[in-house]
């Protein structure tokens, strides 16, 4: 976001951040009141309170233990994306609707808050959650298409993250699974006995790594960290191959190729 004009203003006990960028386009973002000289993404705030989206969607709380706070969900598909990209992603930061762009086209003036904000290194990356069927339909798509030159002038990536993509199985099944030992501290001891067991092969059975005072939780809980890594399209048992470098399909959230950590340091 260099080089864009950057103004200030006090809300509703938060300041926002409105960033002029190359015309007719502005960004509207909610940051904490610590740090008026940047923007990291990790002291953005929801532009606004979550809301339902139909009375069949169910709005719900992820606890998102890494970054010590819960993100609100706005759908069950919401909720699903959440979980994959905080399973999968090993991203340095993201934010749930992380600012509003505002814009004029074709005559009239647009509001467009999106789902979430990804960042990896200086790769930051706009995501919209959609149905298959909205995503197709030659009316988002025309917008999306849109949004997406002015979110680029921002210094944006912008993807529209399907509900097929998001559901697909064994990966969502996996994450789930997976999470469930997100709060799990694993001891400097049995770090240093993963570290060993990798010292001569890159890549072991799960069954491989529990014994010897290791235990499962210590394992899946560093593959959360991206110390260690799974394929995530194929159903987790003891037999899973677990592995110092990403393996199996590399699909987004992935991080993009460029910023992976190939070595496991097994250190937190």
């Amino acid at each position: 976001m260099a080089g864009m004009q950057e103004l200030f203003r006090f809300s509703s006990g938060r300041m926002h951040a409105l960033i002029e960028g190359p015309q007719p386009s502005r960004l509207t973002l909610a940051v904490c009141l610590t740090d008026l000289a940047t923007l990291p993404v990790d002291h953005l705030r929801r532009v606004r309170e979550p809301v339902t989206r139909s009375k069949a969607n169910v709005q719900g709380k992820v606890a998102d233990v890494f970054a010590g706070r819960s993100r609100h969900a706005e759908s069950q598909n919401e909720l699903k994306a959440f979980r994959v990209l905080m399973a999968t992603g090993r991203s340095d930061a993201w934010q749930e609707q992380p600012f509003c762009l505002e814009y004029h086209h074709e005559g009239a003036q647009h509001r467009y808050t999106p789902d979430i904000l990804v960042v990896w290194g200086a790769h930051q990356e706009v995501v919209e959650i959609k149905e298959d069927a909205d995503a197709e339909s030659p009316e988002h798509q025309a917008r999306f298409a849109v949004i997406k030159e002015l979110l680029a002038a921002h210094g944006f990536h912008f993807r529209v993250w399907k509900k097929s993509e998001i559901c697909a199985e064994p990966r969502l099944r996996n994450a789930t699974l997976i999470l469930r030992y997100r709060s799990v501290a694993v001891p400097a001891l049995h770090n240093e006995g993963i570290r060993r067991a990798f010292s001569s092969t890159p890549e072991l059975p799960l069954r491989a790594l529990c014994g010897n005072s290791l235990e499962i939780q210590d394992v899946l809980r560093l593959v959360l960290d991206g110390q260690l890594h799974i394929d995530w399209w194929d159903p987790l048992n003891l037999d899973s191959r677990v592995s110092r470098t990403p393996i199996g399909r590399q699909t987004w959230p992935s991080p993009p190729p460029a910023l992976e950590e190939p070595v496991c340091r097994c250190t937190r």
